[in-house]
Parts: structure tokens; C-alpha cells; sequence
């Protein structure tokens, strides 16, 4: 059977399909602007936070050029590379972008600020801020535009030179800070803040961890504090992968040295317990003379000890374990003691103060529980146990070059 339109049905027809056509293209029209618009502040954002990012190193390297002191600097360097960047994406409103100094919580990852004048600042943070951002589509439901903020934390710290693991630093409970000894002996009133522990590699540490001065793992690796308690007060960003001058060259002493000099111990007997390795036990004791010594091992056991008065260097090709004795620098200078060694473990014992340079970049550098330490330190890896005390000696002739800032947020 056939059924025919009346005339009045194509109109109504054509009426329905005009109004669902309407319909469809403002839909159309509202999720084309959405993916237009969208991806244009998307876009917006993304050269926003190279802004922010590029502006907060700037920041930090100025920073670190003063010392953490200068904020106008800071500012300054910022804003001219953030009003360059701005520049090329034609906009320019310098007035609008937040440029602040301060510190790094590397526990809760937060920025606080701080005056650097008063005090420890090493931190900048940028929010780069465009006001105002224009709408292509979407002023048509009434949004013509939107404010886009971008925010960055670079970190400017400088060079790490107090202790040094190359490959590892693994700490209990210790504390740490800095003094300088050509200026008078240590003292905890007037003790400085760069008792810096310093890595090319992790830094792990436990209990109370006390640190008034900088850790620093290597670039690429972290810092794991495990315990409950503790401050550090530097930086604790990454080093550059720049690793102190380390090489031990044990050739120069292995000919021309003072080892004949090397006396009986208080007991009258030979420290020797075969050509070139010393072992003294039993309390005794073997004052050292000044001078150049080349040694295959050093152990002492039951309370022996070893005096030097002057300036001593030991070059050692193996082993050093004063874990049962101690070395007593009878000037309290670390000037005065330089042990190079190319063995594979540095031991001291613990309850004992040790004044002097170790430069050990092949043993594993164990400070036994209750160690003082005076000096500076670099070994394959450290192993502080808990209650060791390091006082960094800031006088002694560092070379580590200071790293790049670094962005942390």
C-alpha cells in the first residue's frame, strides 16, 4: 500500500532538520573552541614553565656568586631571562612575575622563604605569571580569558668540601660542623657551618643526623634519611659529578722516605712486625717523627697509640686499623698529619679523636662509634658509625669545583 506526504509534512520535515543541523554545529562549535582554546593554554603553559624554569636558575647561579647574600642580584638575573623568553612569545609584563629566595626542605619537598641577608638562603623560587591570557572561541559563553602561573625551584649550592665517599656515604647518629685551625682550636661557639658530607654516589643516613654544613649525593643518585631526628642546615641538592682531585701516587715516597727514622715504641721494642708493617699492642706507644714514611699496614691493638709533634706524612700501600689504639697529634693541627693511602680499608677506632687530612680514595673509611674527627676525609665509601663527631678543618687546600644549580621543582 502506498502512503503519500501531504504538502504541510515537508516543511515541518525540512524545519526539524534545519533545527537538529543548528543544534549539532553550536555543539560542534563549543568542543571545536574547548580544543582550540585548550591547546592554546596548553601551549601557553608550556612556555610559561620554561620561563619559570630558565628565570630560577638564572636566580640560583647569581646566588651562589654571592655567597647566598645578594638578592637584588638574584632578582635581576631572573627577570632579564624571563623577559627575554617573554619577549619572544610576544608578551611582557615583568611587574606581574614572583621571584623569591629561600631554603629546600628536602623531606616535605617545600620552598620557604627566607631574608638572605640573615640567613642560609640557597633556594630560588619563580612563578612566572601571564594575567589575562586570551580565549579564541570561548568568549562566546561569556570566558574571554584565563590567568596562567608556572612555578620552578632551582637550587645554587656551592662547591661540597668537607668528607667525601666517591662511591657511598652510609651515616649513623653524627654531627658535624666546621672550624678553621689556623685561626685557634676548635670551638663549639664559634664553629662554622660547612661540615659538609659529600658523595658521588647515595647518601644514606639513620638516628640523629646532625649536619651543619652540606650533603650532597652525586648527580643522579639521593639522600635517604632514615631516622627521626636530626637537621641539616646546607644544601642538600646534587653535586655536578665533579669528584675532588683523589689519585694517590705512592711512587715518590717508596724510595726516598724517613722510615729509618722510625724509632723503638715506650716498651722498647720494634714497631715492626715485618719490613714495613707496624703493629704495636699493649699500651705501648711510638712517637713519630717528623717527616715522609712508606708503609705497607698500620694495627693497633690494646690501647697503643702513635705520636706525631710536626708535620707527617704516611703513604701507605695497604691497610690502616687503629680501631684498638689511637694517633695522638700533639699539635691538634690537621695540618700536621696527611695519610695517603692506596689500600683498601682506613679504620679508626672508636672513642678516639683523630686529627688530619685521609685521602683513602680505594679503601672503605670506617669512623667508629664515638670517633672525633678533625680534618677532612675522602674514601671509596664512608662508614660513620653512630656517635661519630666530624669538625671540618676549612683551612685545608680543597679543589672540588662548585656545581651547576640544579631545578628541584
Amino acid at each position: 500500500m502506498w502512503h503519500f506526504l501531504k504538502s504541510g509534512d515537508r516543511p515541518r520535515r525540512r524545519a526539524a532538520v534545519a533545527v537538529m543541523t543548528a543544534i549539532t554545529l553550536v555543539v560542534l562549535f563549543i568542543f571545536a573552541s574547548f580544543a582550540v582554546d585548550l591547546g592554546f593554554v596548553r601551549a601557553v603553559c608550556a612556555e610559561m614553565q620554561n620561563a619559570a624554569d630558565a628565570g630560577a636558575l638564572a636566580g640560583a647561579s647569581a646566588l651562589m656568586e654571592s655567597d647566598g647574600k645578594e638578592t637584588e642580584a638574584v632578582h635581576e638575573r631572573a627577570i632579564d631571562v624571563i623577559e627575554r623568553m617573554h619577549k619572544q612569545q610576544g608578551f611582557n609584563a615583568p611587574e606581574d612575575q614572583i621571584i623569591e629566595v629561600g631554603t629546600w626542605d628536602y623531606k616535605t619537598r617545600e620552598f620557604t622563604p627566607a631574608d638572605a641577608a640573615t640567613s642560609n638562603a640557597f633556594a630560588v623560587r619563580v612563578v612566572s605569571v601571564r594575567n589575562k591570557t586570551p580565549f579564541f572561541f570561548a568568549g562566546v559563553m561569556g570566558k574571554h580569558s584565563t590567568d596562567v602561573t608556572r612555578e620552578a625551584v632551582a637550587l645554587g649550592s656551592g662547591a661540597c668540601n668537607g668528607i667525601w665517599g666517591l662511591e657511598g656515604v652510609k651515616a649513623g647518629s653524627i654531627n658535624t660542623d666546621s672550624y678553621d685551625s689556623t685561626a685557634g682550636a676548635y670551638s663549639a661557639v664559634t664553629a662554622g657551618e660547612n661540615g659538609d658530607i659529600c658523595s658521588g654516589r647515595n647518601i644514606t643516613a639513620g638516628g640523629s643526623f646532625n649536619v651543619h654544613g652540606d650533603v650532597m649525593p652525586g648527580f643522579g643518585y639521593g639522600l635517604t634519611v632514615n631516622g627521626a631526628s636530626g637537621d641539616i642546615t646546607g644544601y642538600t641538592t646534587n653535586n655536578s659529578g665533579a669528584l675532588p682531585e683523589a689519585e694517590v701516587d705512592l711512587s715518590a715516597a717508596k724510595y726516598t722516605n724517613d722510615n729509618s727514622k722510625i724509632p723503638k715504641t715506650s716498651t722498647g721494642k720494634s714497631p715492626f712486625k715485618s719490613p714495613g708493617n707496624i703493629s704495636i699492642a699493649a699500651g705501648a706507644n711510638l712517637a713519630l717523627p717528623s717527616g715522609t714514611y712508606y708503609l705497607n699496614s698500620v694495627m693497633l691493638t690494646g690501647g697503643a697509640t702513635i705520636t706525631v709533634s710536626g708535620p707527617t706524612t704516611i703513604y701507605m700501600v695497604g691497610d690502616w686499623d687503629t680501631t684498638g689504639g689511637g694517633i695522638v697529634n700533639k699539635s691538634a693541627s690537621p695540618h700536621n698529619l696527611t695519610v695517603l693511602s692506596g689500600g683498601a680499608a682506613f679504620k679508626l677506632g672508636g672513642n678516639s679523636s683523630f686529627y688530619g687530612e685521609v685521602v683513602a680514595p680505594n679503601a672503605v673509611v670506617t669512623l667508629g662509634s664515638g670517633t672525633i674527627f678533625y680534618g677532612a676525609c675522602i674514601g671509596k665509601t664512608l662508614a660513620l658509625k653512630g656517635d661519630a663527631t666530624i669538625h671540618v678543618d676549612e683551612s685545608l687546600p680543597f679543589r672540588v669545583t662548585s656545581p651547576p644549580p640544579s631545578l628541584v621543582k
